[in-house]
């Protein structure tokens, strides 16, 4: 049996047990639809289900796999993102996520891109997960405003575009400044080299007109018959390629 007095195997988990019983034993709220119902769709449903809950719990109950944030703390790098009109919120919360991790400095969105406590907040973060409340961002009207507080305000910053151009280079073929701020610990990332990522919208990319203005364009080497790849995609490939060349571990 798949149950005991507590309703609760080790081997399956309580969830599991719960759509288990469901299943066999339906609330009599449910019995009409129960009834309607073709008994193999049903069951295929629930056993899939059954599954998925079981391979979960045996997943969380496993000493060895690491499932919860346990970093009491977070280190950061000169690494600013900027998101040029980004659409897709998906998009957006997915790149926070990507962020959080690679120890991001700051996301500056701009135009249309959702932002926290702004447009698309809820959707965004769906797919950040919570990290969109601990990587640092602010919002500009126009691309070229978050452009030129970049100039004033972190100088030091190499500011790169990532968009498929005649005249950008591999991303792996560039030198990303910023490697003595990774070794020197207790210094201050806001002041240090290092590098600011421009990412465009889904479709038409980064703003042609901003594009002039950066000191350096990237682009991921294609294979397929595609263009490019999601914007969502492609920002970690370059991050942990920055991360790299800096040594960071």
């Amino acid at each position: 049996t798949t149950t005991y007095k507590d309703g609760f195997d080790s081997r399956f988990g309580k969830s599991a047990i719960k759509a288990y019983r469901s299943y066999i034993d339906p609330k009599p709220s449910k019995m009409e639809a129960v009834a309607r119902e073709n008994v193999d769709v049903a069951a295929n449903r629930y056993a899939r289900q059954i599954d998925f809950l079981s391979k979960r719990h045996r997943s969380s109950e496993a000493e060895w796999v690491r499932h919860l944030d346990t970093s009491e703390h977070r280190r950061t790098f000169p690494l600013v993102l900027v998101l040029d009109n980004v659409r897709s919120a998906a998009n957006v919360g997915s790149i926070y996520r990507s962020a959080d991790a690679c120890g991001c400095l700051e996301i500056l969105t701009t135009g249309i891109t959702p932002h926290p406590n702004g447009n698309g907040a809820e959707k965004l973060a769906k797919s950040a997960l919570g990290a969109e409340r601990i990587v640092a961002s602010r919002h500009f009207v126009t691309t070229k405003q978050a452009l030129e507080f970049l100039r004033e305000e972190r100088p030091n910053l190499l500011l790169v575009g990532m968009e498929t151009t005649e005249l950008s280079k591999c991303y792996t073929a560039v030198q990303y400044p910023g490697a003595e701020s990774v070794s020197d610990c207790d210094g201050d990332p806001n002041h240090a080299p290092g590098v600011a990522l421009f990412l465009g919208n889904e479709v038409s990319g980064v703003d042609t007109e901003i594009i002039p203005l950066l000191d350096q364009v990237v682009e991921i080497p294609m294979f397929g018959k595609k263009n490019s790849l999601n914007v969502a995609a492609c920002a970690p490939v370059v991050m942990y390629e920055i991360l790299r060349q800096w040594g960071a571990s």
